[in-house]
C-alpha cells in the first residue's frame, strides 16, 4: 500500500504508472546482483501485484482499470469522533501511566465542531496534548486544555452554561418559563381592566405608568442584553397560548400548519403596517396620556396572538405577525446573548430532533447530565432550529431546545454587542422599513418642537384634525429614510465599492435604539419610581406619604446624553465591518450619525 501519491515526483508518477499497464519493473541492484550493470543491462521482470494507492486527492490514472473506493476523512465522519477520542484517550493515558481521563458534553462539542485540517492525525495530537496538560488528579478533561480546538463560529463567545452551571438548572426548571407566566398574567389582567375602569390621568394611572414609563423604556434597555428574551414571557402570547390549550382540551382537532412561503413574504410587511397604525394611533389620539385607549392597544395585541393560535399550530403571530415582536426580533441582533447550537453534534449525535418538531422525554447517557434534561417538548415554538439560527431574530430565549436536547448541544453565548450584524448578515427590506419606521418615530414623538422650529406652531397634529395631522405625522416618521437613502447614494459615487443600501443601512440600528431609550429615560427616571402612590390612586386612594424612588430632570437629560454618545461611539464599528470600507470612505454615513445624534441632542435634551 502506498500513502500519499500525490507527493510523488513526475518521474516517479510516470514510473508507477508505466507499471500499472505494464506489469513490468527493473530490478534494483540488490536483485541484479553482480551482473556487469553497464555490458548486461538488467531485463524488465513480469510482475502482477495489487496495488493500493492512497491519497487526499483524486488520482488521475490514464488507461488503468483501477477500482476508486472514497474514504470519508475524519470532517466528514463526525459521529465516529466521540469513538476515536475515548480509543485515543485509552492509548494515552496508558502511556502515561495514568488514570483513564474522560470528556464531558462541552469537551465533546469542541471536538465535533472542530474541522480537522490534519485529519484523525490531528485529532491524535490534540488529545495527546490535553492528556499531558491535564493535572494529576483531574477525571475529566478540562475544556480549556482543548484550547485549539475552536470552531469559528465560537470565536470570541463564551457559554453561560458551561461557566455558570447553576444557570443550567435554573432554565432546566420547570418555573423557567412557565413559573413567570404566572407572575406575569397576575400583573396583565389587573392592569388591563384598571386602564379601563380606573383614572384615566398619566399621574393616577397604573396602567400608563407600567406600560409608559416602565416598559418601554426598561426593555428598550435591555435589548443590548437579553435580546428577545420578553417574548418568552409576554402576555400577550401567554393569552393566546392559554386559550390554545383550553380550546383544544374542549375540541380536539388538528391545528393549521404555516404557509411559510408567504409569511416569509409578506409578514414583515403586515408587522410594518402595524407599527405604522400604532405609531398613528399612539400620537394622534395621545395614548401616553389615556388609560383606557392604552388599554384598548394592549388587548388588540393580545387579541391577535389569540385568534392565530386558535387557528394555527405553534407561535406562527409571534414569529411572522407581531408589530412589538417584529421590534423584538430586529433589536436582539444587537444583543450580548444568543442561544445557538453545534451544527457538527446537532447533525452527527442527533437522532430525534425535539428540539424542531418536539419529542418524547428522552434518556440521558452522558454521566454529568442533569435529571431534568431531555424533556419532553413541544418543538420550538417559533419553529425554529438552533443550529440553523443566522441571528437572533427568530428566538425568542424560551428554552425548549436546551429542555429537549439530550447531547448539549444548545449554547446560551455571551458575545460581542452587535455581533449578528457583522458577518454575512442577511437584511431585508420589510425589517428595513421598520427600522427607519422606528428612527423616525423619535421625530414624530417631539413633532410640536419640530414644528416650532419650523415656525408652524399652529399645525395641529391629533384626533381633531386628521387630514392634516396624518400626512404631518408620515412626512416626520419618513424623515429618517429620505435622509439615509441620500447620503448612501452620495456615498456611492464617491467610492463606488459601496455595498448596496440594504446591507448598509443596518449600521443605524444602534442609533436607533439609543434614540428611542433616550425618549423614554426622562420617564423612566421621574415617573416609574413613583409607582406605589400611582397605583394607590387608581385604586381610589390619596398615595400621599407612600414611598418613591425619583431623579430629577438633570439626571435624566444626563443619562440621556451618555445614551445618545454610546451610540455614536459604537456605531461606526458596525459601519465599517459592514461596508468594508475604510474610514475615509464612509465619511457620508458617519457624518449623517454625527449630525443625526447632535439634533436628537438638540430635540430631547435642550427643551
Amino acid at each position: 500500500m502506498s500513502h500519499n501519491v500525490q507527493v510523488l515526483s513526475e518521474g516517479d508518477r510516470t514510473r508507477l504508472i508505466h507499471y500499472l499497464k505494464t506489469g513490468l519493473i527493473l530490478p534494483n541492484h540488490g536483485i541484479v546482483g553482480k551482473i556487469n550493470l553497464a555490458t548486461t543491462p538488467p531485463q524488465p521482470v513480469q510482475s502482477w501485484v495489487r496495488l493500493i494507492l492512497a491519497s487526499p486527492n483524486k488520482l488521475e490514472l490514464p488507461d488503468i482499470d483501477a477500482i476508486t473506493i472514497k474514504l470519508f476523512s475524519l470532517p466528514q465522519r463526525k459521529a465516529d469522533i466521540p469513538d476515536f477520542a475515548r480509543h485515543f484517550l485509552n492509548q494515552f493515558c496508558r502511556e502515561q501511566n495514568r488514570p483513564l481521563l474522560k470528556l464531558d458534553q462541552s469537551d465533546l462539542r469542541r471536538l465535533i465542531s472542530y474541522d480537522y485540517p490534519g485529519n484523525l492525525a490531528e485529532l491524535a495530537e490534540i488529545l495527546h496534548r490535553a492528556v499531558t496538560m491535564t493535572p494529576q488528579g483531574h477525571s475529566v478533561i478540562p475544556e480549556q486544555v482543548l484550547w485549539s480546538v475552536q470552531s469559528t463560529k465560537n470565536a470570541f463567545r463564551l457559554d453561560l452554561l458551561t461557566h455558570v452551571p447553576w444557570l443550567r438548572q435554573v432554565l432546566l426548571s420547570r418555573w423557567y418559563p412557565d413559573g413567570i407566566w404566572i407572575l406575569m398574567m397576575v400583573v396583565f389582567v389587573p392592569v388591563i381592566i384598571l386602564g379601563f375602569i380606573g383614572s384615566q390621568e398619566r399621574d393616577s394611572s397604573v396602567t400608563l405608568n407600567l406600560f409608559w414609563a416602565w416598559w418601554w423604556p426598561g426593555y428598550l434597555f435591555l435589548f443590548a442584553f437579553v435580546g428577545r428574551l420578553w417574548c418568552a414571557v409576554c402576555p400577550f402570547m401567554i393569552t393566546g397560548e392559554w386559550i390554545r390549550r383550553i380550546s383544544l382540551w374542549l375540541f380536539p382537532r388538528q391545528q393549521l400548519t404555516w404557509n411559510t412561503q408567504w409569511l416569509n413574504r409578506w409578514g414583515g410587511w403586515i408587522v410594518f403596517s402595524g407599527f405604522v397604525a400604532i405609531y398613528l394611533w399612539e400620537k394622534l389620539w395621545d395614548l401616553p396620556h389615556h388609560a383606557y385607549l392604552s388599554a384598548w392597544l394592549l388587548l388588540t395585541i393580545a387579541a391577535g396572538a389569540v385568534i392565530f393560535s386558535l387557528i394555527y399550530e405553534r407561535r406562527l403571530w409571534c414569529r411572522y405577525l407581531c408589530p412589538i415582536g417584529g421590534m423584538n426580533g430586529m433589536f436582539a441582533k444587537l444583543s450580548m446573548i444568543e442561544l445557538r447550537s453545534t451544527q457538527q453534534v446537532c447533525g452527527s449525535q442527533c437522532n430525534t430532533f425535539g428540539c424542531y418538531k418536539g419529542t418524547e422525554k428522552t434518556p440521558i447517557t452522558f454521566a454529568e447530565a442533569l435529571e431534568n434534561e431531555g424533556q419532553a417538548t413541544g418543538g420550538c415554538p417559533l419553529y425554529s432550529h438552533p443550529a440553523q439560527l443566522q441571528d437572533n431574530r427568530d428566538c425568542m430565549l424560551c428554552m425548549t431546545c436546551l429542555k429537549g436536547c439530550p447531547n448539549r448541544s444548545a449554547q446560551l453565548n455571551l458575545r460581542f454587542p452587535a455581533s449578528d450584524l457583522l458577518d454575512n448578515h442577511q437584511g431585508f427590506w420589510a425589517e428595513v422599513a421598520l427600522l427607519l419606521l422606528l428612527l423616525g418615530g423619535v421625530f414624530m414623538h417631539h413633532s410640536q418642537t419640530i414644528l416650532e422650529w419650523l415656525g408652524w406652531a399652529a399645525v395641529p397634529v391629533d384626533a381633531d384634525h386628521l387630514p392634516i395631522s396624518i400626512p404631518v405625522a408620515l412626512v416626520l416618521l419618513s424623515i429618517p429614510a429620505v435622509l439615509t437613502y441620500f447620503t448612501h447614494a452620495i456615498a456611492r459615487l464617491l467610492d463606488a465599492e459601496q455595498p448596496d443600501y440594504l446591507t448598509v443601512i443596518y449600521a443605524y440600528l444602534p442609533l436607533t435604539l439609543a434614540a428611542n431609550l433616550t425618549h423614554y429615560i426622562p420617564a423612566a427616571l421621574t415617573e416609574a419610581g413613583q409607582i406605589i402612590p400611582v397605583l394607590a390612586r387608581t385604586l381610589g386612594y390619596s398615595g400621599a406619604g407612600l414611598p418613591t424612588l425619583t431623579w430629577n430632570l438633570d439626571v435624566a437629560q444626563f443619562l440621556q446624553g451618555v445614551t445618545l454618545l454610546s451610540a455614536m461611539v459604537f456605531s461606526p464599528y458596525p459601519l465599517l465591518r459592514i461596508t468594508r470600507r475604510s474610514l475615509f470612505q464612509n465619511i457620508p454615513h458617519l457624518l449623517l450619525m454625527l449630525g443625526l445624534t447632535a439634533f436628537f441632542f438638540k430635540l430631547m435634551l435642550a427643551n
